[in-house]
């Protein structure tokens, strides 16, 4: 089910925000134009979603809880992008965000479509396994892509999100974030975001790409299953503190944006230099699992396409998917 705001209610609610003091009914109605019944409705609506609002007789009101979800007019009122996120689909509780894009995008929804859910019971990973996505914890979505680039090109849509994930983490937080070869975010060489492609297409075009995305923001260690602690992390762990998801949201979908629409007008080559800094595994030693094949060399390089060149007992070999961990 999405969620949205009567647009009075939202009016309430940025005025709220702009001034954290106690504000007087009859101030709000002159400045910001809205009837005493209308404040009152915007406000029942507000607390509906969650929203904790103080009334003082004689002081007013004022908004002294905003809660940590991802309402859509949360995540478009300071989203600066021309593509991703202008229509988003907001839900509760899903299987997987990855499934509803793929139906999605079957019925033509537009490119930079956004689904995201605050739970996830059935989240998808490569290679048929789950991610664990409890609720209010993590930013679990979506992403509609319709890039005019062969079938091919596609897997270097996996680090050009990995890319843009790890910076942007970086730069909100502060933590060495890194990229792991082909679809994984490391934090202290545990893993705090991952991503899935899926795509339909012909032989020499693409119809559509779902490119999913799940980071661990706010979980403590014991929000993890077990089998998941020792490899698992999240930036709350890290940073011993909470972490605003939407603020990692919005930066994720414009720095994802602007890598995106430069890898479909100049190739992956582009972002070698970037994809080199990002890399926990360029120039280390790797054991990689690729099918029923162990291969053991170093890690020397990400091909224009995306595969990892390995070098092995004298030779190149150019690795399209699989699994890597370092020796």
């Amino acid at each position: 089910m999405n969620q949205s705001l009567s647009d009075s209610s939202l009016k309430l609610l940025r005025a709220l925000k702009k001034t954290p003091v106690y504000q007087k009914r009859d101030e709000l109605i002159d400045r910001i134009h809205l009837s005493r019944n209308q404040i009152q409705e915007g406000m029942q609506e507000l607390e509906s979603f969650g929203y904790q609002i103080e009334k003082v007789k004689g002081k007013g009101i004022r908004l002294v809880g905003i809660i940590d979800r991802l309402f859509p007019f949360e995540i478009t009122e300071n989203l600066k992008t021309k593509l991703f996120g202008k229509k988003i689909h907001y839900y509760g509780k899903v299987s997987s965000t990855n499934y509803l894009g793929y139906r999605l995008a079957q019925a033509k929804a537009m490119e930079g479509t956004l689904i995201i859910a605050e739970e996830q019971t059935k989240g998808k990973g490569r290679m048929g396994r789950t991610w664990h996505s409890p609720p209010y914890s993590g930013i679990w979505m979506s992403l509609i892509l319709r890039p005019d680039i062969l079938p091919s090109k596609a897997p270097g849509l996996s680090l050009c999100a990995g890319l843009a994930l790890a910076i942007s983490i970086k730069k909100l937080t502060g933590l060495d974030a890194k990229l792991k070869w082909p679809n994984d975010c490391l934090i202290n060489k545990k893993k705090v975001g991952g991503i899935l492609l899926e795509l339909e297409a012909e032989l020499d075009r693409i119809k559509f790409v779902i490119l999913g995305l799940g980071v661990n923001v706010n979980q403590s260690k014991k929000d993890f299953p077990r089998n998941l602690r020792k490899n698992a992390t999240s930036l709350k762990i890290e940073l011993k503190k909470d972490v605003k998801r939407i603020l990692l949201l919005n930066l994720f979908l414009e720095n994802f944006e602007r890598i995106y629409l430069r890898f479909k007008e100049h190739g992956l080559g582009f972002f070698k230099k970037r994809l080199k800094e990002y890399s926990s595994v360029l120039g280390k030693k790797v054991e990689l699992s690729s099918g029923r094949k162990k291969i053991k060399g170093k890690a020397k390089d990400i091909d224009d396409d995306g595969s990892l060149v390995v070098e092995s007992k004298g030779k190149k070999i150019k690795i399209f998917a699989g699994e890597v961990s370092l020796r």
